[in-house]
């Protein structure tokens, strides 16, 4: 009995050698990958003023009245949302017609690659445009997760101009989809003081961007948040003798009642408040560009019940208010000074018929009041004011692919407020793939 109790000792300990060797080795890997990014981000290494998604310019507001009823419409309806938030990985894009000159557009990607069981790379980009010109960004990661309930990363975005390279770092509690709770933390522009040999530009102190995020299911409800959090920097251009001053927001909440599959109800919640400062001495241009400041503030709320009506037909009904203000200063000429506004209350309903395995049929109809304010600060100027109902039909066809769990749609919409004279309402498409 003592040789066979020494033999299963000396076989544990072998056991407990190997699981530590290759615990060392992914260990490793994981190290390689996080001296190979730092490398990448920080060596050695002219750009426009760095922000929030590099959003750093200052523009008036062209929305028109009804768009928060065409932003509606092209947002990927629930039950795509419920597929997207269970898949591990995919990408989508959504853009439609604003008027002549805007277009909605809406980009998510999310690219995971397994090197071992505790090590994933992961390639992330997402972007949304209604209200400004935002430029592209990613994130590529590096996880570890030497055990189920915790894991660690390391990100970034890698550029040729190395200024303008960001860094940070993550830490998530328990796994996604449904039961994570994650903080991260990115330095935008970690090395620009540092590597700017171009001018005398420079940070102070370097963008710094917090999230937190979680979801979280229990028994048939599921709820999830986030949200964003850019501290207060000030980039100088001592030359050009302008500074740049920005800080801002950005949450949202979701939560979810699941009746049976494809029946639930619920609602989701989103604010952002954004605030840029840019001011330029001794300027010789009147209404200047780098001589303005801006406020801009946002807040939504949907609420939404979808039931099936059958084994062809689903419905979604939906009562939806979004507030989007633009506190625009334009400095050196108060008269351009102006407080506005765009405020819709918008009912809606959406009926999906399937005509095959692989087809589907979409008719949305949305309806509300809307309300669009430019005020003035100064009295010489004349504030501008409607308030009007906007109404439109949707009209969609959905193919799919079952193989690779793809889904294209094509939209027409109608303007059915002012059908005789403008019946036309701009189009939209859709893609999603999530594997």
């Amino acid at each position: 009995m003592g040789q066979v109790g020494t033999g299963a000792y000396r076989t544990k300990l072998k056991h407990m050698k190997k699981m530590a060797i290759y615990r060392l080795q992914n260990f490793s890997t994981f190290a390689f990958f996080i001296l190979v990014s730092f490398s990448l981000l920080s060596g050695p290494g002219i750009s426009k003023v760095q922000a929030f998604e590099d959003a750093s310019e200052i523009h008036h507001t062209y929305l028109n009245q009804e768009n928060f009823l065409d932003i509606k419409s092209y947002q990927f309806h629930k039950l795509q949302d419920e597929v997207w938030s269970a898949s591990p990985g995919g990408w989508r894009l959504s853009g439609g017609s604003m008027g002549l000159d805007l277009l909605f557009s809406h980009f998510e990607m999310r690219l995971p690659h397994s090197l071992s069981e505790e090590t994933t790379v992961f390639f992330r980009a997402q972007q949304e445009e209604f209200y400004e010109i935002k430029p592209f960004r990613y994130l590529v990661e590096v996880e570890w997760r030497p055990y189920d309930i915790a894991a660690f990363s390391l990100l970034g975005m890698p550029e040729y101009d190395k200024r303008k390279a960001d860094q940070g770092a993550s830490i998530t509690l328990g796994k996604r989809p449904w039961k994570y709770l994650r903080f991260q933390q990115l330095f935008q522009d970690l090395y620009y003081n540092e590597k700017n040999f171009y001018d005398d530009s420079y940070y102070s102190p370097h963008p710094l961007e917090k999230i937190l995020e979680g979801a979280f299911s229990w028994n048939n409800w599921r709820a999830s948040f986030s949200h964003l959090l850019d501290l207060p920097f000030k980039q100088v251009f001592p030359k050009q003798g302008l500074t740049f001053n920005y800080k801002g927001q950005d949450s949202s909440f979701m939560l979810d009642y699941h009746f049976r599959e494809q029946q639930l109800a619920g609602f989701s919640w989103r604010s952002f408040n954004i605030h840029k400062r840019r001011k330029k001495t001794n300027s010789t241009e009147t209404a200047s560009a780098d001589n303005r400041e801006q406020q801009l503030l946002y807040r939504s709320i949907d609420l939404y019940f979808l039931h099936p009506l059958n084994t062809e037909l689903h419905s979604t009904i939906g009562l939806r208010e979004d507030y989007f203000q633009n506190l625009f200063r334009q400095l050196d000429l108060e008269k351009d000074s102006y407080d506005y506004h765009l405020w819709t209350l918008q009912f809606y309903a959406i009926l999906r018929q399937q005509t095959a395995v692989d087809r589907f049929w979409e008719y949305g109809l949305y309806g509300g009041d809307t309300d669009k304010v430019t005020n003035y600060l100064s009295t010489a100027m004349t504030d501008k004011t409607r308030r009007k109902h906007e109404a439109k039909l949707r009209v969609s066809k959905e193919f799919r692919n079952l193989s690779n769990h793809s889904a294209l749609m094509l939209t027409t919409s109608w303007n059915l407020d002012n059908f005789f004279n403008d019946f036309w309402d701009g189009g939209n498409i859709s893609y999603q793939q999530t594997f």
